[in-house]
Formats: structure tokens, sequence, C-alpha cells
């Protein structure tokens, strides 16, 4: 190893936006090696350069020579163990270090014919090239290419090994590269990376990797006012959903809250925020839930959902259960009160409580507010246009009413209009607390009518297991309303009521029902004896195995509880609590460092989410 008080002609200046890690190969290329080769020999491993080591950063500014402030800026740092920096801007780490290298091959033929040095020495890596939002370059209005695709990092972050092997292409210029006129957005990006002068917008005052995912998402939404499937977007065009989203986002919340009203009229409601934009919505309320630099783009969206859309029982708000109706439409009170549309209608624009440009189904009004007044024109219906309103087949609505599950609210009187309109839309509402949702019904989900039926049972028996939590897994079906839409898991209703096992479930099944997701995690903990459980004969197979018979389940329900478990029981979004627990110090229940999925015992989550 070379000693390192020993002065080395290793002197250099880091060129543009260029990397530690480019600058390390481009001086090991001057004798030959490679970059690993090279930090050995220096003592300074090419890893700890990688990952941004400050430490490292440093010594490697003395040994070049350089002050180091450029080079630091320009070098991915590291942020905890998900995000880089990279000139103060962070980062997720794993889009930004992917085994595809791409870089401007104009810029790099230009390094060549601008230098007296040998090509791979000519040529410059710039960092921002490995931003995964970046895909022009500015100078040259031409695409990013593919330089290079290595997956062992120490090899593919040696750029000058791999500009010698591309050289020739890129002097040939046989790379192949479009050309096109650079959007404002990236424009906008590259001045705000570099912290250049640019023209203010309020995205500025944003993180910027946010800010440039916001911008995405929204112009991924927006494809729908212009008849475009998100799936029809070619790879490496995703720069014009930027763009769109860009022209909305710069000016700020109210038009982007003006954008999401535009969108939100080309569908049903009931269809729910998923079927309007569900990318913008699944991001924001899945991918990006705890991350608090998204946090002003959930806000806007959740604000748009509370204040225009008549969101019901069994919606959700980015993770969050409704519990109760803040806002009805016209169509749902018409739907709840069993008053003629027409005439509701008519009443609602004399009060003022309508937009009389909306239709039906979005002119909404405060729920609260209008109680009086729909009590007072709430009409008693028959029971066939009782059945009929909430979507139950007349055979089904005999059945339940036979088991006491529905009953009429007027006893005792000459007419057949006893059925309230409200206690039938508080029957499915009951049902559908705490629901999923769901575009259609796949991968076991029926209704209760086609489960019960399978498994010849009554209805009302799987309604029941539902209100006294036994039946864990619901779901509302966005293509059908009222009764139709509720829908359960068949194989769980089937081990929870089936006659051949009254009282047990499968370990599978009951991973899935508390929400620990993969099944491995309750086998571990059933083996290694912290839950218990109980053999029975398989009905199908024949097979003895172990089952959770009920005082399995009421003992894991005493210790442990998932996040699907505090979701529900708190009404909050599982991300949200996850964060509260992680920041409250509370870990997944693990002894002996065996993973078991994101349980946690009991007394200790409950404790930390009361505080």
């Amino acid at each position: 190893m070379t000693d390192k008080n020993v002065q080395l002609p290793l002197q250099t200046v880091p060129r543009e936006r260029e990397p530690a890690f480019a600058v390390m190969s481009r001086v090991a290329s001057v004798g030959a090696v490679s970059a690993v080769d090279f930090g050995q020999d220096v003592g300074l491993p090419f890893t700890e350069i990688l990952k941004g080591e400050p430490s490292g950063l440093q010594e490697f500014s003395q040994l070049i020579g350089h002050s180091g402030c450029a080079l630091r800026d320009w070098t991915p740092k590291g942020i905890g163990a998900a995000k880089r920096s990279i000139h103060g801007h962070a980062f997720p780490v794993r889009p930004l270090l992917t085994p595809q290298v791409r870089g401007c091959p104009s810029c790099l033929k230009e390094d060549i014919e601008n230098s007296p040095l040998p090509p791979h020495r000519s040529m410059t890596f710039r960092s921002h090239w490995l931003i995964h939002h970046v895909s022009l370059c500015l100078r040259h209005e031409r695409e990013l290419v593919v330089l290079w695709k290595i997956t062992a990092q120490t090899q593919r972050y040696d750029t000058a090994a791999q500009f010698r092997q591309i050289a020739d292409r890129v002097m040939s210029e046989r790379f192949n590269s479009e050309e096109r006129d650079p959007t404002d957005f990236e424009t906008w990006f590259d001045q705000r990376l570099a912290g250049q002068p640019h023209t203010a917008t309020w995205l500025d005052d944003h993180p910027l990797h946010a800010a440039s995912v916001f911008c995405r998402l929204l112009g991924t939404a927006r494809l729908k006012l212009e008849g475009v499937k998100p799936s029809q977007v070619a790879p490496g065009s995703e720069w014009g959903c930027y763009q769109m989203g860009f022209e909305i986002a710069r000016h700020g919340e109210q038009a982007i809250r003006k954008e999401l009203q535009k969108l939100s009229r080309l569908a049903e409601p009931r269809l729910g925020p998923k079927a309007v934009f569900p990318k913008l919505y699944d991001r924001l309320s899945q991918d990006h839930i705890a991350d608090v630099d998204f946090a002003p783009y959930r806000e806007i969206l959740a604000q748009h959902l509370l204040e225009s859309w008549p969101l019901q029982p069994g919606d959700y708000v980015l993770g969050m259960p409704v519990k109760e109706r803040k806002l009805h439409s016209v169509r749902t009170a018409a739907e709840e009160t069993g008053v003629d549309i027409r005439r509701l209608r008519k009443m609602l624009e004399a009060s003022d409580m309508i937009d009389r440009e909306l239709p039906d189904n979005w002119a909404v009004f405060d729920a609260e507010a209008a109680r009086p007044l729909l009590a007072s024109l709430v009409t008693f219906r028959s029971a066939k246009e009782f059945y009929d309103a909430l979507n139950i087949s007349r055979s089904q609505f005999e059945l339940l009413v036979e088991d006491g599950v529905l009953q009429p609210s007027l006893g005792d009187t000459n007419t057949k209009h006893v059925w309230d309109p409200r206690d039938g839309q508080g029957f499915v509402d009951r049902l559908l607390n705490g629901a999923d949702t769901i575009q259609q019904a796949q991968h076991g989900w029926e209704t209760i009518a086609k489960s019960a039926q399978r498994l010849k049972l009554r209805p009302a028996e799987i309604i029941r297991a539902i209100w006294d939590g036994r039946i864990q897994r619901v779901a509302r079906n966005v293509q059908f309303s009222g009764y139709a839409s509720v829908h359960v898991y068949h194989d769980e209703v089937s081990q929870i009521l089936a006659p051949e096992i009254p009282s047990a479930i499968s370990m599978e099944l009951f991973a899935k029902t508390v929400g620990l997701g993969n099944p491995v995690y309750m086998h571990r903990l059933v083996r290694n004896g912290h839950v218990s459980s109980t053999e029975f004969r398989n009905p199908r197979t024949k097979a003895i195995q172990k089952f959770i018979a009920r005082n399995d389940a009421a003992a894991f329900y005493d210790r442990f509880v998932t996040l699907r478990i505090l979701s529900k029981a708190n009404g909050t979004s599982w991300q949200a609590l996850s964060s509260k627990l992680r920041d409250a110090g509370v870990t997944p229940f693990s002894p002996d460092r065996v993973e078991y999925g994101n349980i946690f015992l009991r007394h200790e989550a409950e404790a930390a989410l009361a505080n």
C-alpha cells in the first residue's frame, strides 16, 4: 500500500457537475488501473466514495489537491438508508442507482473534441444524469440514452473504464438520441437543482423530488382530460406527464384543486377516487403516506375529496376510513330519503344549498345542516320500493325480514308504505363500516347472497358475523350500489361458518384476516410457540392440520395487534400508525431477531398510541 505521506502526482480539478466517484475513476485511469484497485493503493476504498462518506470525500479532496466544496455538492451522499443528496436535494436511492447508466452522447463527444487527453479520460460524467426525473440534455436538446448496464456498483461507476468501452460509439455517433425542445418543467428542474435563478413558482417552496413526483402524477391524471390512458404513454415519454402536471401545479393550490374538480366530473362518485386518478391517489395514500415531503399534496387531495365528494361509510380518504357522511349529493340524498330526485333538487335549489350548475351526482351539500329538511321530506316506501332502492332481490329481502335483520319502521297501519329508506341506508353503512374498496370481484370475493348460497347458510348468519367482528374481510365493490355492493371473502366465511369446522380458520386465512401479510409469519409464530393452534381434520383433504380455533384467536388478540387491527380500531390509516409507532420506538415483535412481519405486542402499541 502506498504511504499517504508520499506526495503523489494526482492533482486534478473536478469538472462541472462531476461526482467524486467519476473523478476517482478518471484519476485511476492515468495509471491504467481500476477505481477499486486505485482505492486500495491509496488506502481509500472506492465504496466509501460511492456512498459519499464525508470523511472519505474530505480525504479524497486532499489527495487530488482540491478544496472539495463542488466535489461534495455533486456527489450523491447518503441520507439514512433510503435517500441520497445531490447538490442539496434529496432523492430516493433506488431509482438513483439503477444498473442502467444514462448520459448525453453529444456532451461526451464534445468533451473528447475539446481535450488533448485520450477519449476515456476526456469524457465527463455529470451527476444529474443519475436522477430519474431528468431525461433531456438541455445544452444539446437531446434525450439521454443508456450508455451501459452493469449490476455491480464498483464496475458500473468506474466511469473512465466504461468510457473506454464506448468511446468509438460516441465518436461515430452510433447512440440513437432523439432531439426535442426542453419543457418548462425540465428547465425549472435543472435551474433549481443547480441553484440558479429561475421564474418563481409555487413549487419552489417544496422539496424538489416530491414536487417533481407530484407533477408527474398530476400530469398522468390529466391524461383523462385528453382521452388518453396512462398505459398508452410510451416508455421514455413520461416527460410529457411532468410538463402537464407542472403547467397546473406551478400556479399553486387553487389551480390544482380546480384541475382535480375537472377530473372528478369525468366519473361517478360511487366509483371512488382511485377510478378518477388511480396513480395519484394510490401513490399519495400508500407509497408516500409517511413522507413529510408529500404532506402538502396529500392535504390538497384530501381537502378536495372532503369538500366536494359525497363520501359514505366504506369509502377511504388517503387510507383513512370514512366513519360518517359529511356531504350528500342530490342523488345520494334522494336514495336515502326516498324523495323523487327532481322534487328534491328543486327544494335544495330553492334553499340555496347546491350549485345549480352541477349535475345530481356532484351537486353536494352539508349532510348535517340539511338533516331537518331531509327528515321532513322522508317518504316511507313499500317493501318493493325499499328493496329495489337498496339493490336487494325479493328473495333475499324476504330472508332478511324472516331472520329479523330488516324490519319495517311502522306497525299496525293500513298502509303498505312502512319502510324507512334511512334504515335501509343505515343497514348498508353498518355492513361497510371499515370495509375495503374493490373495483371488481376477483380472488375469492363474493356477495353475501352468493356466499350464503354456496355454503347453504342464511344470509343473516353472515351479516351477524360481520357485525360481531368474526368476519373481518368485507369490501365495497364500486361496480354496484347498496346491498349488492357488499362483498365478503368467501374462504373466510366458509372457515368461520361452515359446519365442518364451525369455530376454526386456517392459518393462511387468519394471517390475511388480521393483516399479517405473508402466511409464513403465522406458521412461524405457531411453530415457535408464540401463537397457539388446534389440530383438526381438513374436511377436503382429510389430513390432520393446524387451524386457529376461537380460543387460539382470542389468545392472539389478547397478546398481539397488527397495523390492520389498529387501523380499524382507531379509524386511522395503517401508514400513519406505522409512522407513529416507529417514532415512539415501538418495533415489530421479533424475539431472537426472528422476523414475524408487522405484528406488535398489544400493550406496547396501545401505550404508544395513547400518548
